[in-house]
This record gives structure tokens, sequence and C-alpha cells, in this order.
């Protein structure tokens, strides 16, 4: 089989549960027979095999794919999400259908969807290098443990869009608006379209709501606590975190590479939006 794919990696969610660990095993035996060299995330670290592999398959569900989206900066490989669980939106791919997938994949028929990412810099102004993260679904910024409301003040090109007080806020992408955002009351956004979702968490003006803005923007985000000691907690894609208080501003861009998924030749996205919420049809 002539392929441009000569190294294939193998990132797992559950690498301890028996429908994963079978699936891995059946994965590595299928590219051996192929002559196509393996780099297992459960040997490798997960930036070794992103340095290295052509193509990225991700068995389990969508939280392995997020894992790989934080620490894919500088070299974007394709990726393959193969479901082993609830139905995912980015492991479209069924596990008894996944194999003749990867072989079409293999002879050159395959489609990528590039999905939009986020970058994020947390700036402190008592100094220090910022904190940066990078996230495909979202970047929340919540109470950490507090019944107290906190103050955010919500930014976009320099411009005050509003101040309100309420649990946080939501900066989602069109992929992650089927997430968090769309349990805060956000709207379900197409993931072709280049668009930032910025949803309040319970804000105490009622009349707040999902604002949709160009990708292209600068958004910034300032918390203050009603205590001193209060602090909050920026999240990105619920992988990695920080705690953040007053001192920090938070900017958001669109990260520069979007993120290379391919997509299941068996699937839509509103056949796999029908399937997860039970759209009528």
């Amino acid at each position: 089989m002539n392929s441009h794919f000569k190294k294939i990696g193998i990132i797992t969610t559950f690498s301890k549960k028996p429908a994963v660990e079978s699936c891995r095993q059946n994965l590595r035996v299928w590219l051996e027979k192929r002559d196509i060299q393996i780099l297992d995330g459960t040997e490798l670290s997960v930036e070794k095999v992103i340095s290295e592999a052509d193509l990225i398959v991700s068995l389990g569900g969508d939280g392995a794919i997020l894992r790989l989206a934080g620490k894919m900066i500088d070299r974007l490989v394709p990726v393959l999400g193969v479901n082993l669980g609830s139905l995912g939106f980015l492991t479209e791919v069924k596990v008894d259908e996944f194999l003749d997938e990867l072989k079409s994949i293999l002879l050159g028929r395959y489609e990528i969807e590039e999905r939009l990412m986020l970058s994020c810099a947390a700036k402190s102004s008592q100094g220090g290098q910022p904190r940066r993260f990078q996230a495909l679904n979202d970047l929340v910024i919540n109470r950490e443990g507090l019944t107290r409301y906190m103050q955010v003040e919500f930014k976009l090109n320099n411009e005050t869009v509003t101040r309100f007080s309420g649990d946080g806020l939501i900066v989602a992408t069109p992929t992650g608006s089927t997430a968090y955002s769309l349990s805060a009351g956000g709207p379900i956004v197409h993931p072709e379209l280049d668009d930032i979702i910025v949803t309040p968490i319970c804000p105490h003006a009622s009349a707040l709501r999902s604002v949709l803005v160009p990708a292209d923007k600068k958004i910034e985000i300032k918390i203050e606590c009603d205590q001193e000691q209060d602090k909050a907690l920026l999240t990105a894609d619920g992988q990695d975190n920080l705690e953040i208080d007053k001192h920090y501003t938070i900017e958001i861009t669109a990260a520069q590479n979007k993120f290379p998924l391919i997509k299941s030749s068996k699937r839509s996205y509103f056949g796999t939006l029908r399937e997860k919420f039970k759209f009528p049809i």
C-alpha cells in the first residue's frame, strides 16, 4: 500500500479499559502488517508522537483529541478520532468501522476539516512570564469554590463590551459551541464558521446573552472578586488550568493554526447533532 502516511501515532483516553486496549492492540497488528511505523502514546509522550507522526489515531473519546489540540502548536498532524464510548463530536468514527476508514485514508480517500482553535495569554501585572494555553473547545473563567459572584469585564479590540456580576465567562470555538457554552445558553455554531462565542455563566443581569465575534478580533477579560483573597480559575479544554485574580488580564485570539480533523465518510455534522441531542426530523 503506497501511502504518504509512513508513521502513525496512537493516542488513547482510557488506556486501561479493556475495549480501548483491545482496539489499540488490533490497530497495532493491522499497521504492522502494512509495514507502517507505530508511535504508541502508551509508550511515548504525546509531544513525541506529535513531533514524529504523519497521522494520529485517537482511541477513546473527545478528551484525547482535546489533549492533542492543546499541545499541537508548532506542528500540525491530521487526527482520526475513533469513538469507544458515548457519541462524541470529535470522535465520529465507530470502532467497528475505523479500520475500513483508515484503509481509505491510506489510499488517499479522505477529507480534512480544519477547526478553529483559541490562543490564550494570561498576563499578571505583578510580573512574571505570561502563561499560555491553546484550546480547541473553550477557555473558561469561573469562580473557584466561591458562593459569591465575581465581577467580569469583557473587552473586544480594547472596547469594553460589558461588565457584569456572575459566575464567570466561557469563550468557545464553533467546535466547543456544543459543550459547556451550550449548557450555559450559548448557540450551536457550525464548525466551518470562523466565529468566537462569548457566553456569560449565570449573569446577574438576566438580559445578558452570548455574543458572537469575528475570529480576527482580540478578546480581553479581567475579573475582580468580592474579597481580596478570593480567586478564579482559568481552564483550557478542561485539561490545563491556572488560578487567577484581579491582577491578571486574559488575552484571547484565534490561534495561528487550525486543528486538522479527518472527517468521517459515514457521518455529517447535523447527523451527529440529531443523534446526540435527539433533534426531531
